[in-house]
This record gives C-alpha cells, sequence and structure tokens, in this order.
C-alpha cells in the first residue's frame, strides 16, 4: 500500500474513532482504535487491500477495542513492580 492508501485508512480510523466518541466513549483515541486493529483483527491477516482495511475499520465494534485495551492493561499492569503501580497510585490519588 502506498501513502496515499495509508491517508485513506488513517481517514477511515478518525472517522470510526469520531463515531465511538459521539455514541459510546468520549475518552478513545484513534491510537486505541489502531492498536486493537493492529493486535487482534490484523495480527495474523494484514488487509491486502484498502477496501478490505476500511471495511475492518468500520466494522470493529466498541466491545473489541475495550476487550483489547483491557487485555494490554492487564498485561502490562502484571509487569510492573510495587514502585511503578505505587507511583501511579499516587498520581491520580492527588
Amino acid at each position: 500500500m502506498d501513502s496515499n492508501d495509508m491517508n485513506h485508512i488513517d481517514l477511515a480510523i478518525a472517522i470510526k474513532t469520531s463515531q465511538i466518541q459521539r455514541e459510546d466513549l468520549k475518552n478513545i483515541t484513534s491510537k486505541h482504535v489502531k492498536d486493537t486493529l493492529m493486535g487482534t483483527v490484523w495480527k495474523m491477516n494484514k488487509p491486502k487491500t484498502v477496501s478490505k482495511a476500511i471495511d475492518d475499520i468500520l466494522k470493529i465494534s466498541v466491545n473489541e477495542i475495550v476487550a483489547y485495551l483491557s487485555t494490554q492493561a492487564i498485561i502490562q499492569g502484571g509487569m510492573m513492580d510495587e514502585n511503578d503501580i505505587d507511583a501511579i497510585l499516587t498520581k491520580h490519588s492527588v
């Protein structure tokens, strides 16, 4: 895929992100959507065409995004030591 194709994919991700923000989760970002696509839908099967990529983007659900982000948070939390966790808790309790 060339840079023009990537622009179309980025635009579709931005549109999907905007839709999710309006309908469900205001704090979702384009990075969350893209990370979910790369980590689940496209992990083993990258789309071969722009139209397939855009179709995948428009089909992804809020539940899929939340499930993926939750799993990533659990994995990252499991790799933290006690000092890292204390720093996060202190930061958010102020």
